[in-house]
């Protein structure tokens, strides 16, 4: 009963408060505040004899430390018929070496505090320790060891393939996954970006003497650089990287061969059949510009108005204005040889064709038209306010400086971004939406869906062509 009577005098007192408060007229948002200077700490370089470049740069807010190793060899390297080979290579150092099991591994990196990871991407391979600043020699040292001397021990090497296989079946339940796949497939056709999903086959002939000769040809310190970020002594950091790695071996490799992009005329459209599918998985897009292109600048808020940021064109179009779709997306991913742009949603059955209708639509105003006004200004403030968050951690200013190194881009980039950002006209942003979304109008278009519940939409395209789910070719369903 006491409570009871307490909690009736907590809502009235709450009540007379409220009641007594005094109303405010509503105002206007206040004006965003001056832009602050954006400097980051002197980046000191070495380069070791063996070739291994060393890049050492403080960031002094947690007593922590970031030692990332660069192999410049990813999954473009993987041979044709061994997809997954550099992805496994990456996992299965950090297993054993012939200094260390893998449990040793792991005790001693969560002794310091830390973590160790490993993973391949288009264009290289990262191996990742992070800890405590203090143990900055002791995740260098460790880093080294994984990254020099793997042991592949048969049984861990069987429990990584095993794992590869049970995620390959889960992902090709996914309608999303098998739309990326068959659009990188079809968009860069036999070059190695069109490769970012492994088969039971190449999983099955990954084994011990496979994972041995990939290490051997890219592990190299003339193929690679460390870059350590954290609250550390730059010359304690290079006195460790040089004891760690300085006896690693030079071994001449010829640079990746550059294979030429296959040219795309009209719009290809490749149907992944899906019975009883309730929605369509849509992606849309075609090659652009490589990474150290400097009409990348351009490109990249291009992008960011047509489908890059949650206020851009295309959400406000098909989610906010039609409601085709809660979340659309446009990536623009650029690599070391080339790039591409996706348009990326997954819609209801009902209206398949009209969001590529709206797609195509947007695409084709953005090249004629461009951006400018208080379109233009927003997204460039996005982009400018965005940066200085992405680089706040260790983490996130590691991976800037990594694509610095790794994609050759000038050495001022993270200084210069938001001044290059800021500087783009409505011209230049019209002429980089006509490099980004092809001058000639091509485009591969994949969709994932139930032909039967979406063909009536899809008559207008003349260039189609079946695929089953596993991406083989095959004729128009119901034929």
């Amino acid at each position: 009963m006491i409570r009871r009577v307490l909690s009736v005098a907590s809502v009235s007192a709450v009540l007379a408060v409220s009641c007594a408060a005094p109303t405010f007229a509503q105002t206007e948002r206040p004006a965003v505040g001056a832009e602050r200077p954006f400097q980051l700490a002197p980046r000191l370089e070495r380069t070791l004899p063996n070739g291994m470049r060393v890049i050492v740069t403080r960031q002094t807010v947690v007593p922590k430390v970031s030692v990332t190793l660069t192999i410049l060899s990813g999954l473009a390297s993987d041979p044709p018929n061994m997809a997954g080979l550099a992805a496994i290579t990456g996992e299965a150092i950090q297993e054993g070496t012939k200094l260390r099991t893998s449990q040793d591994i792991r005790r001693q990196v969560f002794g310091m505090g830390g973590s160790l990871s490993a993973a391949a991407s288009q264009d290289y391979t990262s191996i990742t320790a992070r800890g405590l600043s203090e143990f900055s020699a002791g995740l260098i040292d460790l880093v080294a060891d994984v990254a020099m001397n793997p042991a592949f021990p048969e049984q861990e090497v069987a429990i990584l393939k095993q794992q590869h296989l049970q995620s390959l079946e889960q992902q090709q339940a996914s309608p999303q996954f098998v739309a990326n796949r068959e659009f990188r497939a079809h968009l860069f056709g036999e070059h190695p970006y069109a490769r970012v999903s492994e088969t039971v086959e190449s999983i099955n002939a990954v084994n011990r003497e496979r994972l041995g000769t990939f290490h051997h040809d890219y592990y190299r310190p003339n193929n690679a650089f460390l870059l350590v970020v954290g609250a550390i002594d730059p010359d304690q950091v290079f006195a460790a990287a040089t004891k760690a790695f300085g006896g690693w071996p030079k071994v001449a490799n010829e640079p990746p061969k550059s294979v030429p992009q296959p040219s795309i005329e009209g719009r290809h459209v490749y149907f992944v059949q899906r019975p009883n599918s309730i929605q369509s998985s849509i992606s849309v897009g075609n090659f652009t510009v490589k990474r150290n292109d400097p009409r990348w600048y351009e490109m990249y808020l291009a992008n960011t108005i047509f489908g890059g940021a949650f206020n851009s064109r295309i959400v406000r179009n098909i989610r906010e204005d039609k409601g085709y779709t809660y979340s659309p997306s446009s990536l623009f991913q650029a690599f070391r040889q080339a790039g591409f742009y996706k348009f990326d949603a997954d819609v209801r059955n009902e209206v398949t064709g009209p969001t590529l209708t709206e797609v195509f639509k947007e695409i084709d105003k953005l090249r004629a038209e461009g951006s400018d006004g208080a379109e233009l200004n927003g997204a460039k403030q996005y982009l400018r306010g965005l940066f200085p968050y992405q680089t706040s951690s260790q983490a996130g200013l590691a991976a800037v400086l990594n694509s610095v190194y790794l994609f050759n881009l000038p050495k001022d980039y993270p200084e210069t971004f938001r001044a290059k950002i800021a500087a783009i006209t409505p011209e230049q942003v019209k002429a980089g939406a006509n490099a980004l979304f092809g001058s000639g109008g091509g485009s591969v278009v994949v969709i994932v869906g139930d032909w039967a519940k979406v063909k009536d939409q899809l008559a207008e395209y003349k260039d189609i062509t079946f695929l089953d789910i596993s991406g083989k070719k095959t004729t128009a369903p119901g034929e």
